[in-house]
């Protein structure tokens, strides 16, 4: 196991710049994610870990060796790619042997650590079958075998999960949690998926064009956003965002009129007011902590089991509500309803910068 430095480190393709002076520790041992949408650089943070893109500025190290210029195969790291990359002639056994093969490893150590791997992660039935004869899931458990084996100081997963069902990746996340309990090698994993990053995370890095927008726990990326793009990419639904003017204690929401006294220290003047669905309530069932009502109409019920997703008009913006299933029958499309907001968990954003305010 080994801790991952990154100091400075910029990568440039031509004149695009993909990943900009990012500064990142990822504790020896912990599970750390990268998150961010399609572009924002986290594939190619990863691979510059790997050593399979070269670094444009800045240092990388594991264990506290500096890696920067060394080779993929000398930095003792392993990874497992979206794809899988399984060679398709080989039986599961010589897929997970191959890297140990090519090191030279005796052959009863090469034995003993893939009916080992086979055996975490409950293959040990398939090591006969060519890769063709596998579901996704079971090709993916072989690629994670063939890191495993390896015994390196750090894995590396770009995106493993996004080719399988929903169902078969929610398999796969607590298997992953499992192995790496287990295990407690250095994991550094790339998604999109924001539920994905909340539940298999120690810590989330979340990525915005090439830089880090916030490093935190789950629980703090999800609770005290720093900026509004995290605020808006963690949570589903989304978070609500509502344009104002804050003074004396007091936000004004201009196109409805209303006025919620918050109290929070903070500059005066125009501010985005941030509440996420789970946190507006119907008046007549309010959370400890409410503001007074205001006055909304019910614009589009979704239906989703045990629970309702409602949109509704308040003023010039539409804000989303999360009900349980059992209010839906208090709310029809078009009437008005009284809605307040948990004046406990509010957020408010410069709307220049975009930064947090409280």
């Amino acid at each position: 196991m080994a801790e991952v430095v990154l100091e400075g480190v910029t990568k440039r393709f031509g004149d695009v710049i993909a990943v900009r002076d990012v500064n990142l520790t990822v504790p020896d041992g912990s599970f750390t994610v990268l998150l961010g949408p399609s572009g924002c650089g986290k594939t190619t943070t990863l691979r510059l870990i790997a050593g399979l893109e070269e670094v444009t500025e800045g240092r990388i190290y594991i264990g506290g060796h500096d890696v920067t210029h060394l080779e993929p195969k000398d930095r003792n790291v392993a990874m497992v790619f979206q794809n899988y990359a399984l060679y398709p002639h080989l039986k599961v056994y010589d897929n997970i042997a191959f890297g140990l093969r090519a090191a030279r490893r005796p052959k009863a150590e090469i034995d003993q650590k893939v009916r080992e791997a086979a055996r975490l992660l409950g293959i040990e039935d398939l090591l006969d079958r060519k890769p063709r004869q596998l579901s996704g899931g079971q090709q993916q458990r072989v690629a994670i075998g063939r890191a495993i084996v390896r015994n390196p100081n750090v894995f590396l997963f770009d995106e493993p999960l996004s080719n399988l069902d929903a169902k078969l990746r929610v398999q796969m996340r607590t298997e992953l949690l499992r192995l790496h309990r287990r295990l407690r090698t250095t994991t550094i994993y790339v998604t999109h998926d924001q539920e994905e990053a909340m539940i298999l995370g120690d810590t989330v890095v979340v990525m915005k064009d090439g830089r880090i927008m916030q490093i935190g726990t789950p629980s703090e990326i999800y609770n005290r956003p720093q900026n509004i793009f995290v605020a808006g990419f963690i949570g589903s639904p989304e978070m609500n965002f509502l344009k104002g003017r804050y003074m004396d204690g007091v936000y004004l929401h201009p196109s409805s009129g209303t006025r919620i006294r918050l109290d929070i220290p903070a500059a005066e003047g125009e501010v985005v007011l941030g509440v996420r669905p789970d946190d507006v309530y119907l008046a007549e069932h309010p959370p400890p902590e409410a503001t007074d009502p205001l006055e909304a109409m019910v614009d589009v019920v979704e239906f989703l089991g045990s629970r309702a997703i409602v949109s509704l008009v308040l003023g010039e913006d539409r804000v989303r509500m999360v009900v349980p299933a059992s209010l839906v029958g208090e709310l029809r499309e078009g009437s008005p309803c009284q809605v307040v907001f948990d004046r406990g968990k509010l957020h408010l954003f410069d709307p220049e910068t975009g930064e947090r305010i409280n």
